[in-house]
């Protein structure tokens, strides 16, 4: 369901802290924007673009490996990391090298993060588990906790705050040590049909979303007192964290993100490599 160039562009958000500094300046106005927001999980952003519900959006980068054929990538956009990331995080009762044939229990909400937990666990460790979709609930009493959980976003930083498990292993830090690339969690993308008949309307998308991500970065206090709100993290945890996050799309970025697309398909997740298509403002009509 692709918008004409006279509507407002649906656009996808990740309903995480992650994305306030791209997201905050647009939904309190400090930016103008085309854009009527639709919030979800990653899991359901990437449905809402399978489908066609979304002109564009932040999907997980698995989700553009799955269907490049769906998708061009919006440029110098990511979520991504260079090491520790602090909200994508594998919670255990016992050490990671104990885990060799148990069963993970891991979000239903991420399928990037549970694919790198595959590939970590695999090439890195060289540990064989279950990795099991589910989820931790409020009724759980600290014995039947799951010996293991991969958790992501607000989540992760919770559980992670609250120390219900004695044992964590940052993906993004982890991949980083191995690899010395930088991790793309999440993509921002644009269904193909869309940019085609976008025309100037593209352009001012990508105009846009480039004045937000530049206002986020330069305003991160404002965002962290805000974010702070929500009661997730306080002031000083979330001035860390955000100082963990990137948003950029450059060659590093680009170089983690073929190698990680790579392994997948060494994995046998992807049947064929795909190419990062990066849309560019130069092929927008004004």
């Amino acid at each position: 369901m692709v918008q004409t160039s006279c509507e407002r562009l649906k656009l996808g958000k990740i309903g995480f802290l992650n994305v306030m500094p791209i997201y905050y300046p647009l939904e309190s106005g400090i930016i103008a924007h085309p854009f009527t927001i639709v919030s979800g999980t990653p899991a359901c952003l990437n449905q809402l673009m399978a489908s066609g519900h979304l002109d564009l959006s932040v999907v997980s980068s698995i989700e553009y490996a799955r269907h490049p054929e769906r998708y061009f990538i919006l440029p110098d956009l990511s979520i991504s990391c260079r090491g520790t990331v602090k909200s994508v995080l594998l919670l255990s009762r016992v050490p990671v090298d104990a885990l060799e044939s148990r069963t993970i229990t891991v979000t239903t909400q991420s399928h990037t993060s549970v694919a790198l937990l595959r590939i970590l666990l695999a090439r890195l460790y060289g540990i064989r588990a279950e990795l099991r979709a589910g989820a931790l609930t409020d009724t759980w009493q600290e014995g039947d906790l799951p010996i293991a959980f991969l958790a992501i976003g607000d989540e992760a930083l919770r559980l992670s705050a609250c120390g219900i498990y004695p044992y964590s292993l940052d993906l993004g830090e982890s991949w980083h040590s191995w690899t010395g690339l930088p991790f793309v969690f999440a993509l921002w993308v644009i269904q193909r049909d869309a940019a085609e008949k976008l025309n100037g309307s593209l352009r001012t998308a990508l105009e846009v979303l480039a004045a937000a991500k530049s206002w986020g970065r330069n305003h991160l206090e404002r965002v962290c007192s805000v974010a702070a709100e929500k009661g997730v993290l306080s002031l000083n945890e979330l001035q860390v964290y955000y100082k963990c996050l990137e948003y950029d799309l450059g060659c590093d970025e680009q170089k983690g993100l073929t190698l990680f697309f790579q392994l997948l398909q060494q994995e046998g997740d992807l049947t064929r490599f795909p190419e990062l298509e990066v849309v560019s403002p130069l092929d927008c009509v004004a």
